[in-house]
């Protein structure tokens, strides 16, 4: 494991830490937490769910391009050739 992946897992792991503590030491009751929790992850998937939608949209976008641009010095490479 290089020092870069270290440093990333120490990071991740006092992340996780910090959450822990600062679940425990809140001022809400337990409910109120999983009810925050809840709808912050709803927030996070939803998010993600589009983000990944909006990329795979670009790649489509980028591929169809690609062949497109194939396409057309295809046709151009088979009219110079005279085929």
């Amino acid at each position: 494991m290089n020092n870069q992946s270290k440093i990333i897992a120490a990071l991740l792991a006092g992340v996780a830490v910090g959450a822990v503590v600062g679940l425990l030491f809140s001022p809400e009751k337990g409910e109120e937490n999983r009810e925050g929790l809840a709808g912050w992850f709803k927030d996070i998937y939803d998010l993600s769910k589009e983000k990944t939608s909006d990329l795979a949209e670009k790649g489509m976008n980028a591929v169809n391009k690609s062949r497109n641009s194939a396409e057309s010095q295809v046709d151009h490479a088979e009219s110079a050739l005279g085929v």
